[in-house]
């Protein structure tokens, strides 16, 4: 079975979805661990997204969002929320309907 390239909808969900986790995560004191002297900084979108693309690759051997599929994307998302949900937390996969996307993501 062949599965679509992730959408442009699914592009901006994912960005929404990086900037919601970020604060959730930052809000309920989880900072990302630097192997700098012990030195913890908050999260960010970016840094969420990155690790986004990490089980990307190690899932699908696909280094960009750009390359995986519609499906892909939705694994990728349950992946992250099944490890988040042991630390208390739960973000939608942002849509349409629950969202209003910012300029911010309409040009990604």
């Amino acid at each position: 079975m062949e599965f679509k390239q992730r959408t442009l909808q699914q592009n901006k969900s994912l960005h929404k979805y990086c900037e919601l986790l970020a604060d959730a995560l930052n809000e309920a004191g989880i900072s990302q661990a630097l192997f700098l002297k012990g030195l913890e900084v908050d999260n960010s979108s970016e840094s969420v997204k990155v690790v986004f693309r990490a089980i990307g690759k190690a899932k699908y051997l696909k280094i960009s969002t750009v390359d995986l599929t519609t499906k892909e994307m939705s694994e990728i998302f349950d992946e992250i929320n099944r490890h988040i949900a042991l630390l208390g937390i739960h973000i939608d996969w942002p849509s349409e309907e629950s969202q209003n996307f910012s300029e911010t993501y309409n040009h990604k």
